[in-house]
């Protein structure tokens, strides 16, 4: 198949131009016409420019300074008579019919372009674009053009394109719009013989043609590649899945916004149905995770209520791994959440079975741990717990257990790294070593604690709260003097 395109010029002024496109249109498969085809046939050449016009799909319209043969006064009532409505759709050249000004062939064939709705290219010459050997211009003949282009631009046909040589017309006029029309009638011919909806075509077809990086060539391969994929993924897509109905229903309108040309609406309607379903689901993860929040929850207070604090830890480490699975991430802020709370708990409410139910939690989020802030982070939790717990009773294992905790704590988060945190559990370390110290008659571990609360005490002073420095400060001068109060006995 070709696309068929007609060249309106005055041959006189732009023989050469016209020749030029004949030739190099024609080598792309388009069928050429000009107006010299008809006039040799005989008969009326008006009606046989319409003819052909109507058929076509599209007019260079070429405007210089001349306006070449006009058209004759019956030819034109033929025309009127054939075309009732021509001045209706085409109102500039009302007012033109009625005052009998003379309207060329040339001129003629712009009109009757729109008056078919065909593709219009319209031109002018720029004064330094060289002309033919026969250019002969007239003060007449330049009023009539710039009146013709005036009237063409009234219906917003002219945008003063203009051109200065044979290949400037070429680049910026013919080859660009006549292009779309090869890559158009490619597309068609293609899908021909196939099952491709028609609005794709269009669509697909004027997104090719506009990729300024492709030949022809390379647009009819673009065309192929694109009537491949169409038929395989979307008029040979699954019309049934077992996705569910919203899903089926997606499909099969995205599928038909696709076949009408409106690809942009087919990817929206398929995105919003998937945000629904996403939705949908996150709603259902919701519910979920509040149901086994809601079952491991009473467990564990049954287990705390029984005073069973191993029970209510376990309950806990289930809850994340239903919540969470293999999202160990996620696991351990679980745990850490939920250690907190107990943690918390048993030192405001003085509840043991809190705190041993907060070891065996801080202990399985150890499990997990992989970094050193992880590591670092949950042996100072652990031994918090362990200390707090270790003061209320009358052994010291916890209270050693503690120091360990803290002492590993201190591998990780070492002062060069985190200055501020390895000063925190510096400081926990001296509480739980003063507490190991008051149960036991030397004083090597007073001593110890001493040295713990004056490393923190050596992060820059600004960084914590002139109260808490005090404290810790109280809690070194107490340290001395139990221990001089022991050495005195």
């Amino acid at each position: 198949m070709s696309i068929s395109v007609f060249l309106s010029t005055v041959s006189d002024e732009f023989r050469l131009y016209r020749d030029q496109l004949d030739a190099d249109l024609t080598r792309h498969n388009v069928e050429v016409k000009v107006q010299e085809y008809f006039k040799g046939l005989g008969g009326d050449t008006l009606d046989k420019l319409d003819v052909y016009i109507a058929h076509c799909d599209a007019v260079v319209h070429l405007v210089g300074e001349m306006t070449g043969s006009a058209a004759g006064e019956r030819e034109q009532q033929a025309l009127l008579r054939k075309y009732p409505d021509l001045t209706v759709r085409l109102p500039p050249l009302e007012d033109v019919l009625r005052r009998g000004v003379e309207i060329s062939y040339t001129q003629w064939e712009a009109w009757l372009a729109l008056y078919h709705g065909k593709l219009l290219l319209t031109a002018k010459a720029e004064p330094i674009a060289p002309r033919g050997p026969n250019f002969t211009p007239t003060e007449q003949s330049r009023a009539a053009q710039a009146a013709h282009l005036g009237r063409l631009e009234v219906v917003k046909r002219y945008s003063d394109c203009s051109f200065a040589s044979a290949a400037d017309l070429a680049k910026h006029i013919a080859y660009t719009a006549i292009l779309d029309l090869l890559v158009a009638d490619y597309a068609t011919a293609a899908a021909q013989a196939r099952d491709v909806a028609e609005g794709f075509i269009r669509e697909m077809a004027a997104r090719v043609a506009a990729d300024p990086h492709l030949d022809l060539e390379g647009m009819r391969q673009a065309v192929r590649t694109a009537i491949e994929i169409y038929e395989q993924e979307i008029a040979g897509g699954r019309t049934r899945t077992n996705l569910g109905d919203i899903v089926d229903q997606a499909l099969v309108n995205a599928r038909r916004l696709a076949g009408e040309g409106k690809s942009r609406l087919a990817r929206a309607a398929l995105r919003r149905t998937a945000d629904t379903i996403g939705r949908e689901e996150e709603e259902r993860r919701a519910a979920h995770a509040e149901r086994i929040r809601t079952l491991f929850g009473l467990e564990r207070d049954i287990a705390l209520a029984a005073y069973d604090g191993e029970a209510a830890a376990e309950a806990i480490v289930a809850m994340a791994e239903s919540l969470h699975g293999d999202q160990i991430g996620e696991r351990c802020k679980t745990l850490i959440v939920e250690g907190a709370a107990l943690d918390e708990f048993g030192d405001r409410r003085g509840s043991n079975v809190h705190l041993i139910a907060a070891i065996a939690v801080r202990g399985a989020t150890l499990r997990l741990a992989a970094t050193p802030d992880e590591i670092g982070s949950g042996q100072n939790n652990l031994g918090n717990a362990l200390s707090r717990l270790g003061e209320r009773e009358s052994g010291t294992a916890r209270l050693e257990q503690a120091v360990a905790a803290y002492t590993a704590a201190l591998a990780e988060r070492t002062r060069d790294r985190v200055p501020l945190d390895w000063a925190m559990t510096q400081n926990n370390l001296g509480t739980a070593l003063r507490a190991l110290g008051e149960r036991e008659s030397g004083t090597a571990r007073l001593e110890q604690a001493v040295a713990a609360w004056k490393a923190c005490l050596t992060v820059t002073a600004s960084a914590w709260p002139p109260a808490w420095v005090k404290e810790v400060r109280s809690h070194i001068e107490q340290a001395q003097a139990e221990k001089a109060r022991r050495a005195a006995k």
